[in-house]
């Protein structure tokens, strides 16, 4: 029944939306809120593997408080404000460059929905600075459930070339029914000095 119900919902939206141009919106605002990240970084050549992992936040800007508020009800607070203003992404972790080698690491992105396409651009000192990707969705990415789980995914893809280094991302998303249970970030990186493959998985901190 879950399953039917989610899968319903989906398809509202797509037909809503025939060109993609709403998925970008309900993305954003099913993300909302605090997530756990786990990311490892293997370097394809050498085999390293690093891992980083820690919480991240989607809000709001006015909301921006949140960052040192514990307050158990932070995510319904989240949850409230559905307009099309740009989302801060807010990522703190604990970088294990090996297993001698630890260090706090964070990092802002701001999120933004812009016609088809979910907008991501740098942060530097608290200001948008370049675009970093635009995430297209597709509204057939809605791939088939997994036998043994509800839910279904939905799927964005866009690549960013960092002067001779380029950035391949896929950015995929778990939803059940309008809310997202889990985020898969995926980059290929590959220039003259890099070859590596990041992959972090998100699993939402309930209150």
């Amino acid at each position: 029944e879950l399953s039917r119900k989610c899968q319903l919902e989906m398809r509202e939206e797509i037909e809503r939306g025939q060109d993609g141009s709403r998925m970008p919106k309900v993305v954003l605002q099913s993300i909302l809120g605090k997530w756990s990240f786990d990311r490892h970084i293997v370097h394809l050549k050498t085999k390293q593997v690093e891992r980083i992992h820690g919480t991240v936040k989607y809000l709001k800007y006015w909301e921006r408080s949140f960052l040192d508020d514990d307050d158990t009800n932070g995510n319904e607070n989240l949850k409230h404000d559905t307009k099309d203003n740009p989302v801060l992404y807010r990522e703190d972790g604990l970088y294990e460059f090996s297993p001698t080698q630890k260090f706090e690491v964070f990092r802002e992105y701001e999120y933004e929905c812009k016609r088809d396409s979910l907008e991501i651009y740098f942060v530097e000192g608290g200001k948008r600075a370049l675009l970093f990707l635009s995430l297209k969705f597709v509204p057939e990415a809605v791939e088939t459930k997994s036998s043994n789980d509800d839910g279904y995914w939905v799927k964005a893809t866009s690549d960013h070339l960092c002067i001779k280094d380029l950035y391949s991302a896929t950015f995929r998303v778990k939803m059940n029914g309008l809310s997202a249970s889990e985020v898969i970030i995926k980059y290929r990186v590959k220039g003259p000095a890099k070859d590596y493959e990041s992959t972090t998985i998100l699993k939402p901190q309930w209150p």
